[in-house]
């Protein structure tokens, strides 16, 4: 294929197409390594294209997937985002997966000037402020950190368009992209469904609380209540771990039925009760990674608990935390046990790996153990 223009530029530094495609281009990391190759790779032609998995719901897998697949979502979504030819694309996530692979695609096939960094937490770290920037794909970390950055929140402003997932959006920073006047959407997808599948557009007057499949793409659920996705573009209906209530207006995302709790008979989406605490872990004294999991228990069978990272908790924010279970919207659902953990496991994409974190030792913090 043709690409119109005779460079890219990756981590500061302009790389010529003609010498990247003559094998006389050299990577200076893995990062760069897995980009360089990806391009080379599309504009010779190849036909088959190996994705992998984050592992973060199970073992790292890979998928493979044709030219003519990766091309039809590609186009699928720059016509959903209205994006014009000539425009800038900066590419900020792991390209060894697939959300940064599909940035790559996206611009390669619709004539996107492309702007490489290293996908750190501050993607525009490594672009000078007079570089005009078009179109991302970000992580919420990433748009957070950008947010909280008065000179990056200007910038933001003057896209056409963000695409924000890989991970929940906070109600922090969903009250925070409200502020923006550049569409910010959040996108549902995975490795099997060739990144993104549907949107929710999360400010400007058309806001939305509920996902919309992308064109061609039409959902059900299954007898679990997990959601089923028919796709054009994909030979096989795809059925997924993830849990979700369908609307004349879209699908509502519950949580991974591979994360639900079952207490006492009662169905507990550990993402719920995240997002229910998540205003009280903003007013403690410390910031802290934590994420809502289980144990075993003898009467309960498993019994919702808090796992926060960290070899100590601060008084004062043990006492804030033993009020806001006490004080808990829906009684079932509230903590009933609280655990330190020294160093959570993350996956590649950042994501904590929840089943080694419920699995290996922990400190038991006695103040914040309640009882049925």
């Amino acid at each position: 294929m043709s690409y119109p223009f005779d460079s890219i530029w990756i981590n500061q530094r302009e790389v010529s197409i003609h010498e990247l495609l003559l094998g006389h281009v050299s990577a200076q990391s893995e990062y760069e390594a897995s980009t360089l190759d990806f391009i080379s790779a599309w504009l010779t032609g190849q036909e088959t294209f190996i994705l992998q998995t984050s592992g973060s719901t199970g073992p790292p897998k890979s998928v493979t997937f044709t030219r003519m697949q990766l091309h039809a979502s590609a186009a699928r979504t720059v016509r959903a985002l209205g994006l014009e030819k000539g425009i800038t694309a900066l590419v900020c996530l792991n390209t060894k997966y697939v959300a940064g692979k599909m940035m790559l695609v996206r611009a390669l096939e619709h004539d996107m000037k492309i702007l490489v960094v290293d996908p750190g937490s501050n993607p525009f770290q490594q672009v000078s402020s007079g570089t005009n920037l078009d179109f991302m794909a970000v992580a919420p970390l990433q748009l957070q950190t950008l947010l909280d950055n008065p000179k990056d929140y200007n910038r933001l402003n003057l896209m056409k368009a963000i695409l924000v997932g890989g991970a929940p959006v906070s109600l922090k920073l969903k009250n925070s992209i409200k502020t923006l006047t550049c569409p910010v959407y959040e996108t549902y997808g995975m490795t099997e469904t060739i990144s993104n599948v549907a949107f929710k557009l999360l400010n400007t007057s058309k806001a939305s609380n509920y996902f919309i499949p992308l064109p061609g793409v039409n959902v059900e659920v299954d007898d679990r209540g997990c959601l089923i996705i028919h796709d054009a573009i994909q030979p096989d209906p795809i059925i997924t771990n993830d849990a979700v209530e369908i609307t004349k207006n879209g699908f509502r995302w519950l949580g991974r039925a591979d994360h639900v709790i079952n207490s006492g008979g009662v169905k507990i989406h550990p993402e719920k009760v995240e997002s229910d605490l998540e205003m009280v872990f903003k007013t403690l004294e410390t910031s802290y990674n934590y994420f809502i999991g289980s144990l075993p228990d003898d009467l309960l069978g498993e019994t919702v608990t808090l796992f926060i990272e960290g070899e100590h908790i601060h008084p004062d924010d043990v006492v804030k935390l033993r009020e806001a279970f006490n004080q808990f919207p829906e009684r079932l659902h509230k903590p009933r046990k609280a655990v330190l953990i020294p160093e959570f496991q993350y996956t590649q994409t950042g994501k904590i790996n929840r089943k080694m974190a419920q699995e290996g030792s922990f400190k038991l913090i006695p103040e914040l153990v309640t009882h049925p």
